[in-house]
């Protein structure tokens, strides 16, 4: 072995460094390990060991041989000085470094859930309390925080999410790729002659493999099939004719269908039509299949191989940012986003976002949180919470009456009109001024 490296060396002028190499042995060889260590003059090698700044291993990666990722983070923690920065800069820091630090990871596997969960914890850590040893309240959930901005969140980026969108990358690469030597080596290794539907999971697969299979049930509900010849497209689960598959379309001929799994050239290739029925078709199934057949007259199988289309976007072309999008879509808040457009500092906004949810540390949200003082104002003895602090405490009332002269507005009744219909009506340029004019006397309570 050690003969052909040196003759690598010679034939392609590359020297290779044994003493920057490192040996693995497996099997019997593990009893000679220390004569090829000599040999070769290299050190004996662990598992995982990193590659690319990947960390490698035969099998699945246990949540301790991810240490390394969560040892980045507390560094990378450890030499910001979160107690000096506003929640505006934690929120850069962490969506454009935090977040972005395991991505590399996140496109080749898996990520266990305790291992996500620990990232979550240190980013989470960081947002509400800078610094690790001091606590603080945090004022709402991470997965709320986690949302995209106008679901309602700040647009941290929700790394589950994140991690099933870079594997479902690589399964749609691998539906319209045909070039590449990775290419070649996953149709050679575990496709064979067979399509993505077709191929099965088994226990020897890679850990890579295994990842891009759990996901392959989401990527197929989001493509959409252009037929060519037929034989790559599944005639009911895949999404063909119309947006969505035949078996969401069809329910009731789809439940009594003998072969669910059958494909597109299987059943058309054939007259009449090669699909076979546990029961007899009356009544509505009758109807739905005389509609189905007219429908299917008009598709003519060609020669070419059936491509596949990303049905999230225009060009059919697969974005990570859609599939995420998609995946953590919720319910979009209209008005959210009003929050973010504002011209103001980002710190001030992240804080106008705390007032919009109602998670100020008012005295009635620390009774909440077991606080034992009393619940009342300290100038008013009326019941203090968010609406009465920045709308109807005395001083409040004073400025909004300001608002109400200078702009002929009537103040908003609560928080939620204020960040709801308060201004609509109003001049958009008007409004945008009016906005920023809230958010400073916000802050200056």
């Amino acid at each position: 072995m050690k003969l052909i490296l040196c003759l690598f060396e010679q034939l392609s002028g590359l020297k290779i460094n044994f003493h920057k190499s490192e040996l693995f042995c497996f099997g019997k060889a593990k009893d000679e390990q220390n004569t090829y260590k000599q040999l070769f003059g290299c050190e004996m090698g662990s598992l995982p060991f990193s590659y690319l700044g990947i960390p490698i291993h035969h099998r699945k990666l246990s949540n301790s041989e991810w240490k390394c990722i969560e040892d980045r983070f507390e560094k990378k923690l450890s030499c910001w000085k979160g107690k000096l920065l506003s929640y505006g800069g934690r929120l850069i820091l962490i969506n454009s470094v935090l977040t972005s630090m395991p991505m590399f990871l996140l496109s080749f596997f898996e990520v266990p859930v305790g291992v996500r969960k620990r990232l979550d914890f240190y980013r989470s850590r960081f947002f509400w309390q800078s610094d690790e040893d001091r606590k603080k309240y945090r004022l709402t959930r991470w997965d709320i925080i986690c949302r995209p901005k106008d679901q309602g969140g700040v647009g941290i980026g929700n790394l589950e999410v994140k991690n099933r969108c870079l594997l479902s990358k690589w399964l749609f690469r691998l539906s319209v790729e045909t070039e590449g030597m990775w290419v070649q080596i996953l149709h050679n290794k575990y496709l064979h002659s067979k399509t993505l539907a077709q191929v099965n999971v088994r226990p020897n697969d890679s850990p890579f493999w295994k990842g891009l299979m759990k996901v392959r049930s989401s990527f197929f509900h989001r493509i959409k099939f252009i037929i060519g010849n037929g034989e790559g497209t599944r005639f009911w689960e895949d999404s063909w004719l119309g947006e969505t598959p035949l078996a969401t379309q069809y329910p009731a001929l789809y439940n009594i269908a003998q072969r669910k799994d059958a494909y597109v050239a299987t059943i058309l290739q054939s007259h009449p039509l090669n699909i076979q029925f546990r029961r007899s078709l009356i009544g509505h199934r009758w109807a739905d299949w005389l509609h189905l057949v007219r429908r299917l007259m008009d598709i003519q199988l060609s020669d070419e191989t059936d491509r596949v289309q990303w049905k999230l976007t225009n060009s059919g072309i697969f974005t990570v940012k859609s599939m995420y999008l998609n995946l953590i879509d919720t319910i979009t808040i209209p008005k959210s986003r009003n929050i973010w457009k504002v011209k103001v500092p980002l710190r001030i906004k992240v804080f106008m976002w705390f007032v919009h949810k109602k998670v100020i540390l008012t005295k009635d949200n620390l009774a909440k949180r077991n606080w034992g003082g009393s619940t009342r104002c300290s100038f008013c003895d009326n019941e203090e919470n968010i609406s009465h602090l920045f709308l109807h405490y005395p001083l409040a009332r004073v400025l909004w009456h300001t608002v109400r002269i200078a702009f002929n507005i009537i103040p908003p009744d609560s928080i939620d009109m204020l960040f709801g219909t308060w201004l609509d009506g109003v001049d958009k340029i008007i409004a945008r001024h009016i906005r920023i004019g809230v958010c400073a006397l916000f802050w200056a309570i």
